[in-house]
């Protein structure tokens, strides 16, 4: 497969060794990676990683394997081991399958959290839920224009992300609704804009309102995506659908991908950033 004129290109040798090498290396890490604190396995695993440098550049034998790891990108494999169990351990504690254990290869996880402490924060993924029978219908792509009936009640929601911070609103003057919410430093454009989302439905709940056409505009493809998916790991989202689903038990209830550059006077960008 290798030769000096002739067999894979460097490109797709590194791509085999990362995509289906190294993680059949590193599968179950959570549970060894104790080993490599070992000198004799620290070594091994050096050799191990040098051979598919050497397969992916062609150097010459001298050439230091620090100096390789660097040029190709490659993290040494005994950090990139722990880095695999500490990933594995934080997965199983945002999910609650974490349990309570003094088993030397646990200490990975109090490891990482005293090294930073805001891993131990609430989370978004919760293990995959289904979003079936839905009441209430999506257009998730760019419908050109504001196209609502007079009929219709409109709530515009929109989230923002600036160097300050980040937040969420909800505008409507069919039902004289002006929410804003800060949301912190740390959300992403994803969890604002489906908190956006949520309270506008919330804010309907909240005022009774039945026996309506009710049409929610959002500007955010992927969060109007994931309510149109079947299944979802993330909380936010199969909590903004029980919400949409509240509602639209009561009301003809249609959620529309919409670019407020349309909107005069409507939610301008970041001005729910406190």
């Amino acid at each position: 497969m290798l030769g000096k004129t002739w067999g894979l290109s460097p490109r797709i040798t590194r791509w085999l060794y990362t995509a289906v090498i190294r993680p059949t290396l590193t599968y179950g890490a959570l549970v060894w990676w104790t080993r490599t604190e070992l000198t004799t396995t620290k070594t091994k695993l050096q050799r191990f990683q040098r051979l598919a440098c050497s397969a992916i550049t062609g150097c010459m034998k001298t050439t230091p394997t620090e100096a390789l790891e660097l040029l190709l990108d490659l993290r040494p494999l005994d950090l990139l081991i722990k880095q695999e169990a500490m990933m594995g351990a934080i997965r199983l504690l945002n999910l609650g399958l974490w349990g309570n254990t003094r088993s030397h290869h646990a200490s990975i996880l109090d490891r990482a959290t005293s090294e930073q402490p805001l891993l131990l924060a609430p989370n978004d993924r919760t293990p995959n839920k289904y979003l079936t029978q839905k009441l209430y219908k999506i257009q998730p792509f760019e419908t050109g224009g504001d196209h609502s009936g007079i009929e219709e009640v409109r709530i515009y929601t929109d989230g923002s992300k600036t160097e300050k911070g980040t937040g969420a609103g909800v505008h409507s003057l069919d039902l004289n609704i002006n929410i804003s919410m800060s949301l912190g430093i740390h959300s992403s454009i994803f969890q604002c804009e489906c908190v956006a989302i949520n309270e506008a439905a919330n804010a309907i709940a909240r005022r009774g309102i039945t026996d309506h056409n009710i049409r929610i505009l959002s500007d955010s493809m992927s969060v109007l995506q994931a309510l149109n998916s079947y299944t979802s790991n993330s909380k936010l989202v199969y909590e903004c659908h029980q919400s949409l689903q509240n509602i639209a038990a009561t009301n003809k209830c249609n959620l529309f991908r919409f670019s407020y550059n349309f909107v005069g006077g409507g939610i301008m960008s970041g001005s729910c950033v406190s």
